[in-house]
């Protein structure tokens, strides 16, 4: 049985607000999740203000909550839009919030970078490490690689002292190439890097990261990353290692149920059609044969307390509560995952209710007993 879910109980409890610009995507990579990247539809600016109306009139945003433009090539959509969306957000809040975008880097120009510094926007480059690893798997759709025009765009940034962090996407052919992985980033002057894995979710449906031994050579990967960082000058930040140190020192470590892709509205994302979910972001866009369109409402229009009621949403909440629980009973990492993600298990098992998935194998499992390993090996020294 789902736990009472009542609009007091949420308040507070929204971090990121992720907001779909458009679902166009202007390169074409391998592991690509979104399932209508071809899609050139732009979100009516009404849009953006309901969106925002809907998360501060249930008074849901989180003191740390962000509003994230993301799920396609958000610089498709210029910076004007931006401009005007910014506006709309700020007559709704009547305070200043904090933005961040998650770019390719192919079309990052003078103009960009303005908005970029007048908004302060949080911003994060997808880059895969050197070109031939970057380019075997982040093309334009006419099959070209993209790695020299995202540079292009980073020495843009680093020109104008433009913060930005790299998210390297790691696939087979990096597991073998740690000590490249590394040098290149150093080399490149680049210090704050996160690695995501080719997962299955969404529209991906088969990872590069596959096979018997894919757990052990992980494993070798990422401890040698985290060996080769602390020798670097200045040290390479690694967003991993940061996220385990900082899960470690809450104060409920060992007493939390739920993470925010697994609990409701700790995520909110919205489609560029004012299409409504929760629980990871992934899942927008997503049709499942059993239970359907994966929306929970469509704004302007639906209320919070309607939501919360809805048949669609109790009926997700209730399976990810169900596989939640399931990790809870099986499994000696829960406390450093507190129960998963549902867009990867329902992409592995076909349902909210499974319990361990690839990502957490390799994201949650391995990167902490490499972490309390190095840890444990420098408190001995």
């Amino acid at each position: 049985m789902a736990k009472l879910l009542t609009a007091a109980s949420c308040v507070g409890r929204t971090r990121l607000l992720v907001l779909q610009p458009t679902p166009f995507c202007n390169i074409d990579c391998s592991y690509c999740y979104l399932p209508d990247r071809t899609d050139r539809h732009r979100m009516p600016l009404d849009v953006v203000e309901a969106a925002v109306r809907f998360v501060f009139d249930a008074a849901l945003p989180a003191p740390d909550f962000t509003i994230v433009w993301h799920a396609g090539e958000p610089l498709v959509v210029p910076p004007e839009w931006y401009k005007a969306a910014f506006a709309r957000i700020s007559s709704v809040t009547q305070r200043s919030i904090p933005h961040a975008m998650q770019t390719n880097g192919m079309l990052i120009d003078p103009s960009w970078c303005d908005l970029f510094l007048e908004h302060e926007i949080r911003l994060g480059v997808s880059l895969d490490g050197p070109a031939w690893l970057h380019d075997s798997r982040r093309r334009t759709r006419s099959g070209l690689g993209t790695h020299a025009r995202v540079m292009k765009g980073i020495d843009l940034l680093r020109r104008r002292n433009i913060p930005f962090h790299v998210i390297c996407v790691v696939g087979d052919k990096t597991l073998d190439v740690a000590q490249e992985i590394v040098d290149f980033f150093v080399g490149e002057g680049i210090y704050n890097v996160g690695f995501n894995i080719d997962e299955v979710e969404g529209a991906n449906r088969i990872s590069s990261l596959h096979g018997a031994d894919v757990v052990a050579r992980f494993r070798r990967f990422f401890h040698a990353v985290i060996d080769l960082a602390q020798r670097t000058e200045p040290l390479l930040a690694i967003r991993e290692q940061r996220e385990v140190l900082s899960n470690l020192r809450q104060s409920g470590f060992g007493d939390l149920a739920g993470n925010s892709q697994n609990e409701p509205f700790g995520f909110v994302s919205v489609s560029s059609r004012g299409a409504l979910y929760t629980f990871s972001p992934e899942l927008a866009g997503l049709k499942d044969p059993v239970l359907g369109d994966l929306s929970i409402g469509q704004l302007p229009g639906d209320q919070f307390a309607d939501v919360l009621k809805g048949d669609c949403f109790q009926r997700i909440w209730r399976d990810i509560q169900t596989g939640v629980e399931a990790c809870r009973s099986n499994c000696v990492y829960f406390n450093v995952c507190l129960g998963g993600a549902p867009s990867n298990k329902l992409a592995e098992h076909g349902t909210f209710t499974g319990t361990e998935t690839l990502h957490c194998q390799l994201t949650k499992q391995v990167v902490a007993d490499v972490i309390l390993a190095d840890i444990e090996a420098r408190l001995t020294i």
